[in-house]
């Protein structure tokens, strides 16, 4: 059953459907991907081998869906011409889900947010579905007056994690076809795929990866990593290393002497890759789906012995030259090392939005031919070793003059502490026995002290009397009576110098 039923009310719907418990499904093989063509002709798609496609029409729009074979997990993308005015994506999904609420008690919204312009909004939500299994599923609403595109996944929510990357996949390529698209695919023969253009195999210059190349396709490959698009570079496959220096935390090394232009402290993978491209050229960045991969982050961190995060996306952007784009990316980041130095290793295809789906088939061809020479891989990694073994002495070598460093600076400190606990020792003692000492300035430092009696030097009094005693006496102005306590530097001229 249809679980967002098509509610008079309301100008769309989102596919549900009762089954039996959804079998675990990997990360995408595109092996297993076909390209299928709706039977009227408004939709072309890539989708799983015996996943099935259906579609709606409605008075100012239309919609389709893709089930997997339980019918359980889906995929439905809503395109809607000549909304309501006066309607934006918040108060579209209002509407929605209350009018669904009313249809299905069991419904539960886990979070709903939106953009500050009200015109795209996002649902998570869980509902009841067949005996024993709770649906998880997502909801975007896009609004662009006067149209409005709404797109939405649902799976079990014990399986949603990892059904998400082939649902993913599936939404991001699914494509508007017009009439002369349409009868060009139909003439291949229904069910038949697109043409692919011919491909040849290429090699890296220094052996390092190797994959096909469609023909008219530039390559750059070379250290294991490749990008392959065609000549505009709106369309391409790409697995690299982008590097990022950030803030170091080891004292007294400055991170701003180690090359690089993209200077940023750690941020997850997607955030990263996003500034990468904006750095390169691109605009108009939006994630439109983005899940985190907890899976890979975890292999990848007991294999490089340093934490990693990992993450899927699917990006629109526009590019360089001003086409608006979409783009499925993987992503490993890497936490910083002491000298903030860190980096990412995306793995994605792109092409433009208006052809995605009629591009994918070559793209995930490209990207399933690439390979790492094994030899130079594991070359990488000894070498890897040793550099860290020689940047781990260089830090140790680093940290023992630091340490040394704050030793003498926390000497310094003591010493400095503890003359002025001498100088404040002195005023107290003074103090409370009713005396205060003046140095001369015109006697070579002559030494004179005032007592409850009167004015004495060297034991010997001068003169008694109450205009001399210590609570009366204000110094000689003649021969220049300093207090010896009027700061801590006259006090150690008199009591501790030469």
């Amino acid at each position: 059953m249809i679980f967002w039923l098509a509610i008079l009310s309301l100008p769309f719907l989102l596919a549900g459907f009762s089954a039996r418990e959804l079998n675990a499904q990997p990360k995408p093989s595109f092996s297993d991907f076909e390209y299928h063509v709706t039977e009227d002709g408004n939709f072309g798609l890539y989708k799983p081998k015996g996943w099935k496609v259906g579609t709606q029409k409605y008075p100012n729009g239309r919609m389709v869906f893709v089930t997997d074979r339980e019918n359980l997990a889906h995929v439905n993308v809503t395109f809607l011409e000549n909304i309501d005015p006066q309607q934006d994506s918040v108060s579209f999904a209002k509407a929605t889900v209350k009018n669904v609420s009313a249809q299905m008690a069991g419904l539960k919204i886990l979070e709903a947010r939106s953009t500050p312009d009200r015109m795209q909004t996002v649902v998570r939500y869980q509902r009841s579905g067949p005996p024993n299994t709770l649906m998880e599923g997502k909801s975007c609403f896009n609004v662009k007056r006067p149209t409005a595109v709404v797109f939405g996944y649902e799976a079990p929510a014990r399986r949603f994690r990892e059904t998400v990357p082939t649902l993913l996949t599936i939404l991001s390529n699914i494509t508007l076809l017009d009439a002369q698209a349409y009868q060009k695919l139909a003439s291949r023969g229904k069910g038949g795929g697109p043409n692919l253009p011919p491909m040849k195999k290429a090699s890296a210059p220094d052996g390092t990866c190797s994959l096909l190349v469609p023909e008219g396709w530039n390559l750059a490959a070379g250290k294991g990593a490749a990008l392959c698009n065609t000549p505009d570079g709106d369309t391409g496959f790409i697995f690299t290393v982008i590097e990022f220096v950030g803030k170091s935390q080891i004292p007294y090394f400055d991170s701003s002497t180690i090359p690089g232009n993209l200077r940023y402290n750690y941020m997850p993978p997607i955030d990263a890759l996003l500034v990468a491209m904006k750095h390169f050229g691109s605009t108009n960045l939006r994630p439109l789906e983005r899940y985190s991969n907890p899976a890979a982050a975890n292999q990848a961190t007991a294999f490089l012995k340093r934490k990693t995060e990992a993450e899927i996306a699917v990006i629109s952007y526009t590019s360089k030259n001003g086409v608006p784009c979409v783009g499925y990316f993987d992503v490993l980041g890497s936490h910083p090392t002491n000298t903030g130095q860190w980096g990412i290793i995306p793995t994605g295809i792109w092409a433009p939005a208006s052809q995605f789906g009629r591009s994918l088939p070559s793209l995930i061809r490209v990207a399933e031919s690439f390979q790492i020479n094994q030899q130079w891989a594991a070359e990488q990694v000894r070498l890897g070793l040793a550099n860290l073994r020689e940047q781990m002495k260089k830090t140790s070598s680093m940290m023992s003059r630091y340490a040394e460093e704050m030793r003498q600076a926390s000497l310094a400190a003591h010493q400095n502490r503890m003359k002025s606990m001498d100088f404040i020792s002195y005023k107290f003692s003074t103090y409370m026995r009713g005396q205060q000492e003046w140095v001369t300035g015109l006697e070579g430092g002559k030494i004179y002290t005032t007592d409850h009696w009167g004015l004495s030097s060297g034991g010997q009094t001068i003169v008694e009397g109450p205009p001399f005693n210590y609570y009366n006496y204000q110094g000689d102005v003649r021969h220049g009576h300093i207090p010896v306590d009027i700061s801590r530097e006259v006090f150690e001229a008199v009591k501790t110098g030469p």
